[in-house]
């Protein structure tokens, strides 16, 4: 775990014998911002997503919203519960060359859309299938 960096007074005498000496702390570490709980980048991408509940076989369809290197955010009508499986199948954007992306992911946090039935799922990916 990385310690935080300190910097000294910029004038050693300027502190006195007996005194704690007082230390800043420089931002650094993995969480940059205030309520940021991701550790890498997120990128937006809004593609149709196929979304297949691993339990039952239930499939709905949403969009996604960001893909990070460990995660996904899907906009949906489905209400799924923390830690729930899901099986995703990302379609990318119409007219490109990238191969559409499958994976199984695990719901971390679902958030309902302000002044709509959808839900805003953030998950983290278990398993690139394919």
């Amino acid at each position: 775990m990385p310690q935080p960096k300190a910097l000294f007074a910029e004038d050693p005498s300027s502190a006195q014998e007996g005194q704690p000496v007082k230390l800043r702390l420089l931002p650094g570490g993995r969480r940059q911002h205030k309520g940021e709980m991701r550790n890498a980048r997120r990128i937006p991408i809004y593609c149709q997503v196929k979304i297949r509940v691993t339990e039952n076989g239930e499939t709905v369809y949403g969009v996604t919203k960001d893909l990070s290197v460990d995660g996904v955010s899907l906009v949906t009508d489905y209400v799924p519960r923390f830690g729930q499986l899901l099986d995703i199948h990302v379609l990318p954007p119409q007219g490109s060359t990238i191969k559409p992306l499958r994976a199984l992911v695990q719901v971390r946090r679902c958030v309902r859309v302000e002044n709509s039935r959808s839900y805003e799922i953030g998950t983290a990916i278990l398993k690139i299938r394919e």
